[in-house]
């Protein structure tokens, strides 16, 4: 791993929200703790962090109670948000058009870690099956096994 790697908002909701994959993704930020690789993401991360919860609550998977809790929780998280001048919409855009995605929201995520030269980690494993193949650097927390 580089000293940055970049993951997405369906590995990072894993930390407050209850998925099979939690543990998986506790270990993975306790490996990046232990090995000082700091966190980014594009801007639109905290935005996608936020409207799943409310999205939880909404739907009565969550209490309001804990919706605020996880919220607040996630304001804590030390996630950078990159954003060079457009060139990373740029590049988003190109990806999402190379690799035949319909929408340029997850490209955002892949075009940072392309651009930093980092792993992509998320939690979106249809995501990673169209992206794994032709982009190394893309990772399911699924596959991950700690050291």
């Amino acid at each position: 791993m580089s000293g940055w790697v970049c993951l997405d908002a369906s590995l990072a909701l894993m930390w407050v929200l209850s998925d099979p994959l939690a543990e998986k993704a506790e270990a993975l930020w306790q490996q990046w703790a232990n090995e000082d690789v700091a966190m980014m993401a594009p801007p639109l991360f905290r935005a996608e962090v936020t409207s799943v919860i409310r999205q939880w609550a909404f739907r009565g998977v969550i209490t309001q109670e804990q919706a605020e809790a996880a919220l607040r929780e996630s304001l804590t998280w030390p996630v950078t948000l990159w954003e060079p001048n457009g060139l990373l919409q740029e590049r988003a855009f190109a990806l999402a058009t190379e690799h035949n995605q319909p929408k340029a929201y997850d490209a955002q995520y892949v075009a940072v870690a392309a651009l930093q030269g980092c792993e992509f980690w998320t939690g979106d494993q249809r995501l990673v099956r169209a992206l794994a193949d032709k982009l190394p650097f893309v990772k399911w927390v699924g596959d991950y096994t700690p050291p």
